[in-house]
């Protein structure tokens, strides 16, 4: 149960991200948004972790000292990298409840990568997939009016959710073995390595609205409550319930984005046929994918 109420609040703050990160594009640029809110998240980050450290035999030099641990770990953050850039730059001609329902192919892309590293999937499992997508497509085409209008930051950010597919896989498989806390830190700390300098090289930093207030309101959102809390919050799902339970649980993030919507006098039908329909389809997933949990062989 603990584990199952994490992943709901997982849900909800990732549901945030999209509304967050939509509101902030005008105001830098999706490198740059994205570089300052793992170097900030990573600032904040660095006294606790070292705090911590001191009292357990845990050290980033038994990471470097291992090759293949280190280049797992650039994979894992790489790969993460790769999906929030493609996640601003594709909300930049697409909207936040698009972008919130592609999410909800990841689940479809992680079974496939976890079927390819050797985890046996269920014919229920599979079913559940197919299901979760087809509710979370149902809440999306449902809760709007007008015809479904598909942009070229859609196909950015399908190639940006199979790099997110592969991040939730790769943690499971090679990041276990540490607690929540510093498997995150360990991500965020090569993530900024990955970012840092493409961000001086490419992130535009001259344009960002430095002097704008919300601008700062909104990264510090994105630092603290899209990144370094949703970083622990992933951890502690997947140690505890699995890889699939987070797959599960995203198919709930097209439904917050769009009550959040709902809540803003937008253009949507929140007690439509479709949108309870696509909701009930998405617990009816949550069920068949949740029912019992595996693990990748090593």
């Amino acid at each position: 149960m603990h584990s199952i109420l994490v992943a709901l609040l997982w849900a909800g703050l990732m549901a945030s991200s999209f509304i967050a990160s939509a509101y902030i594009t005008p105001y830098a640029s999706p490198l740059a948004t994205t570089g300052l809110r793992f170097t900030l998240a990573l600032l904040v980050m660095s006294p606790i972790y070292f705090c911590i450290q001191r009292s357990t035999k845990s050290s980033l030099i038994t990471v470097f000292r291992s090759p293949i641990v280190t280049l797992r770990y650039l994979l894992i953050s790489g790969s993460l990298v790769g999906f929030f850039i493609g996640l601003f730059t594709a909300l930049k001609t697409t909207s936040s409840l698009n972008t919130s329902v592609m999410y909800t192919f990841v689940p479809l892309l992680g079974a496939m990568l976890m079927f390819a590293f050797g985890q046996r999937t269920s014919f229920k499992h599979w079913l559940g997939y197919m299901i979760g997508s087809a509710g979370a497509i149902s809440v999306l085409v449902f809760t709007r009016e007008g015809q479904m209008v598909w942009h070229i930051g859609d196909v950015i950010y399908f190639i940006a959710c199979g790099l997110l597919a592969l991040h939730i896989i790769s943690v499971q498989r090679w990041g276990g073995h540490v607690s929540a806390f510093e498997g995150a830190y360990r991500i965020m700390l090569f993530g900024s390595a990955w970012l840092i300098p493409i961000t001086l090289t490419w992130g535009d930093l001259s344009h960002v609205a430095w002097q704008a207030s919300k601008f700062w309101l909104l990264l510090i959102y994105l630092t603290l409550f899209t990144t370094l809390l949703t970083f622990v919050l992933q951890q502690l799902v997947i140690r505890y319930g699995g890889a699939s339970r987070l797959l599960a649980f995203s198919y709930t993030i097209p439904i917050w984005v769009a009550i959040y919507q709902a809540t803003q006098s937008e253009a949507i039908l929140l007690f439509s046929y479709g949108f309870v329909i696509g909701t009930f389809m998405v617990l009816l997933a949550i069920l068949m994918i949740d029912s019992h949990q595996t693990t990748l062989s090593e």
